[in-house]
């Protein structure tokens, strides 16, 4: 959701009177001047204030750019222009945590009623019971106070939410039994939480999902082997 925000450029004024601020996003589009500031000149200081709006939860920064004139020149002249440029470097409040089971004995399902929302808005699924030990990642904005007992959320940074990467993700027998209750589960490139659930021992996930995000849970038999696939994610 795009929020209101302002980039002050601050600068020398070495004339006295108004000068022009036009600025873009970098490289998009033409100049906006809607700024006139007038300057003591001199060498004193002055600034600008340029309205601007962003979405404070990308994960992308924004460069813009732009140029200071004063207003005795042409605006469609190039003298006397002054660059400047600026990133806007969003923080964005939806990170990695994960959950974990921690009773000997297993730990109940997690409810969509009890496991949040994604970072969208967008009802998650429900969360299949874990053994102990078992976890999964989510990317979200603050601890849940509503997982069932036995489940422990902790931030962790090794939940990369603002990278996605492609993966393959393969089974691996740990010891002798049957492929029963293994559910994988991954955070996908636009931070909602995704299942798979092989049919087979020699099933494979071919995933583009938030780094460190991908877990296995429900099976002590068989584990997950995870690989980079070097594929172009969104």
């Amino acid at each position: 959701m795009l929020t209101p925000a302002t980039i002050t450029v601050n600068f020398i004024g070495n004339y006295a009177g108004l000068h022009r601020i036009c600025w873009r996003e970098c490289g998009v589009g033409s100049y906006a001047c809607t700024n006139i500031v007038d300057c003591e000149g001199g060498g004193n200081p002055c600034s600008a204030v340029i309205s601007i709006m962003v979405d404070p939860e990308s994960c992308d920064p924004v460069c813009y750019e732009g140029y200071i004139q004063a207003t005795c020149n042409a605006i469609d002249s190039d003298a006397g222009k002054v660059p400047f440029t600026v990133t806007y470097t969003p923080t964005p409040t939806c990170v990695g945590w994960t959950i974990t089971c921690d009773n000997p004995e297993g730990c109940p399902a997690i409810l969509p009623t009890q496991i949040g929302l994604n970072c969208d808005g967008t009802l998650r699924e429900q969360v299949e019971p874990m053994l102990e030990g078992d976890k999964i990642a989510l990317c979200n904005r603050f601890e849940l106070t509503t997982l069932p007992a036995d489940y422990t959320m902790a931030l962790d940074p090794t939940v990369e939410c603002c990278a996605c990467e492609g993966f393959i993700v393969q089974l691996s027998r740990t010891k002798p039994g049957v492929l029963t209750g293994l559910v994988v589960y991954y955070m996908d490139c636009n931070k909602t939480l995704q299942s798979w659930t092989p049919a087979t021992e020699a099933d494979i996930l071919e995933v583009c999902a938030v780094p460190g995000s991908i877990y296995r849970i429900g099976s002590s038999v068989f584990n997950i082997l995870i690989v980079p696939n070097p594929v172009t994610c969104p």
